[in-house]
């Protein structure tokens, strides 16, 4: 028998459970997961220096990484297209910026808005007009935000993001290593 916890509740699996009990515990499980979406900060708080952080306060990095937060990588696929294709633009840009930390001799980065960046528009971590299930447009004032310009958009569009991620400078002031 396997068994998951997700907060207060358990779910357990036993290949001698009946087909309708399985069935049941997936409904209950994605009923759950519609009603507490799993987002950084809600399940497991963070705090930088002794302090907490405040998901709904930072500025994402490319759709991935967050203002302030050091050392933390968050891979969020595509709404509309395979989740995977995300999962390996992602993967590889923190191979790339995990390399590019060894060969400065750093251990952490983290983003940070340049002068240039401090006074732009900022927007939902998502495009409510582009995906907007329930689920989501309840967590929005949890998730980071984006904003109007590269690098701190998170596009959600392959076509762009397989060429930007690929090609990012790991050096043009968005990123602070020590």
């Amino acid at each position: 028998m396997s068994t998951a916890h997700y907060g207060n509740t358990r779910f357990s699996h036993s290949p001698a459970q009946s087909r309708a009990a399985r069935i049941a515990r997936i409904d209950a499980l994605a009923t759950l997961l519609d009603t507490a979406f799993i987002l950084p900060g809600t399940n497991i708080r963070f705090g930088v220096d002794g302090q907490p952080l405040e998901f709904g306060e930072t500025i994402t990095w490319r759709g991935t990484m967050f203002t302030g937060l050091p050392n933390l990588a968050w891979v969020f696929g595509y709404f509309r297209a395979s989740w995977t294709l995300r999962a390996d633009l992602v993967s590889a840009l923190i191979c790339r910026l995990l390399n590019h930390m060894e060969a400065l001799g750093e251990h952490v980065v983290v983003p940070v808005l340049r002068p240039q960046d401090r006074e732009m528009l900022l927007r939902p971590w998502v495009d409510p007009e582009n995906f907007n299930p329930g689920y989501l447009a309840r967590s929005l004032s949890l998730l980071p935000r984006q904003g109007s310009h590269a690098p701190w958009i998170n596009t959600q569009d392959y076509s762009i993001e397989k060429d930007d991620m690929r090609l990012a400078d790991l050096d043009d002031g968005t990123l602070l290593y020590r």
